[in-house]
């Protein structure tokens, strides 16, 4: 037996990998404006301290690739920030590529510093080297977690350069001062990439609650929906079904008052005509409703095998053709020569209640039963020239327990009651295919797909 449908599960599984990646992105663009006054502040204030203590050689044109780059940054994020949340796959790929571009180089340029004034002669300046390196590359780590790739190249770019300094001047202190900046690089990328998946698993965490939450709404609202649609259905029932009680209930008082030398056949036969209708009409509801029941419980499984078409519609002739003909319709029946592979008892009820929709809606004209192979498959359309239905109601044709009430609609909609909703129901357990067509004023036709046996 198939597992029934897990939504919570089903949500969890269907994660929106493009979502995900546009809210990294928009959670790094919305950093943009402290990185860039980050930059600006502190990359004046070094360059200011470093003229100030008596180093100029390339701070100029090192502070000048800076601001450029700090400003080329601040646009690109200006015009990336309105497309963010509707960039494609292709998009995305182009924007993360562009920003990890611009990091890398940001970083790049920092780590150009020690050469600039890393030298070793002016413990002050070494110092104060040291401590902007190490100060901009870890606050870069926030603002940056969201693209590991960038903060990556972005630590490598400010961070190797200094090791390849220090090894140069050489010396027990400059080569510890190295290989720290080493640990401090790996323990960087590492906190970047926890902070990375931290960031994603909240976004992952909030659009399945967002998803779970929709999708129990939507279950929320069905259920409800089928709830009011059932106690409505149920109240036309009781109605429906009270009217045959209180026919049989007259006849049967009728029946008794009537002396013994009045009990004739033919008197008898002219009251339990009456009340045999009556019950066959309450044991049809009663019948449905049951039926329904179980496949709304999941204990109907279906017992497939070949099912002769001949034989199903001559079944359907024998209970239809002479209520058809009480109501001055035509039913006619083209069968062919084939077996269907399906279940005999529940296609035989699916057919049957098309063709007594049919026949109950339709007024003048006719009821047309036919079948027509099409490759592998047989197509059985129950066509009437019937009062037809609105596009607009064909969805809520198959809904369980939704009534379309003729004495309400003036006979425009072709679902009795359950009917309908147990032919879906058994189409669908079954894997047969149905369709439908309807024209207000003109008919409807209700086709179904069976594979050949």
């Amino acid at each position: 037996m198939m597992a029934p449908p897990n939504p919570v599960a089903d949500v969890a599984a269907n994660v929106d990998e493009i979502h995900i990646r546009r809210e990294l992105l928009a959670a790094m663009l919305a950093q943009t404006r402290t990185a860039v006054a980050g930059n600006l502040a502190i990359g004046l204030t070094t360059a200011a301290v470093l003229v100030g203590s008596g180093v100029s050689t390339g701070v100029g044109g090192w502070l000048a690739v800076l601001l450029a780059l700090v400003g080329l940054r601040a646009v690109h994020a200006r015009g990336l920030k309105p497309r963010c949340a509707t960039l494609d796959r292709a998009g995305l790929a182009r924007a993360e590529h562009q920003l990890t571009g611009l990091l890398a180089a940001s970083g790049l340029t920092w780590g150009v510093l020690p050469w600039l004034s890393y030298t070793g002669r002016d413990p002050f300046v070494d110092f104060f080297c040291i401590a902007m390196l190490v100060g901009m590359t870890a606050g870069a780590v926030n603002s940056t977690a969201a693209l590991p790739r960038a903060l990556n190249l972005y630590i490598l770019g400010a961070f190797l350069p200094f090791v390849a300094k220090s090894a140069f001047i050489g010396g027990l202190v400059y080569g510890a001062g190295g290989v720290t900046i080493v640990f401090s690089t790996l323990v960087l990328m590492a906190f970047g990439r926890s902070s990375h998946r931290a960031m994603r698993g909240t976004l992952v965490a909030t659009q399945q609650n967002a998803r779970l939450a929709e999708a129990l709404r939507k279950e929320r609202d069905a259920v409800q929906a089928t709830l009011r649609a059932k106690n409505l259905f149920l109240a036309g029932v009781t109605h429906d079904l009270r009217q045959p009680v209180h026919a049989m209930a007259l006849h049967l008082r009728y029946l008794r008052s009537l002396r013994a030398d009045q009990l004739q056949p033919e008197t008898v036969a002219s009251l339990c005509e009456p009340m045999d209708g009556a019950m066959r009409a309450m044991s049809s509801q009663l019948t449905r409703l049951l039926e329904l029941s179980r496949l709304e419980a999941g204990e109907v499984q279906p017992a497939r095998r070949a099912v002769s078409l001949a034989q199903l519609l001559d079944v359907v002739s024998t209970q239809f053709d002479a209520q058809a003909a009480e109501k001055g319709l035509r039913l006619r029946l083209r069968p062919m020569a084939v077996s269907v592979d399906s279940d005999p008892r529940m296609l035989q009820s699916i057919v049957d209640n098309l063709v007594a929709n049919a026949v109950r809606y339709t007024r003048r004209g006719g009821v047309l039963v036919a079948a027509r192979q099409r490759g592998a498959n047989v197509l059985l359309t129950v066509i009437d020239t019937g009062p037809g239905i609105e596009e607009a109601l064909l969805p809520e044709l198959f809904i369980a327990y939704r009534r379309f009430d003729d004495r309400d609609r003036g006979s425009t909609a072709e679902d009795g009651g359950q009917g309908l909703a147990l032919v879906r129901k058994q189409v669908d357990l079954l894997g047969h295919g149905l369709k439908v067509r309807s024209v207000p004023g003109r008919g409807s036709a209700f086709t179904l797909r069976l594979a050949v046996a």
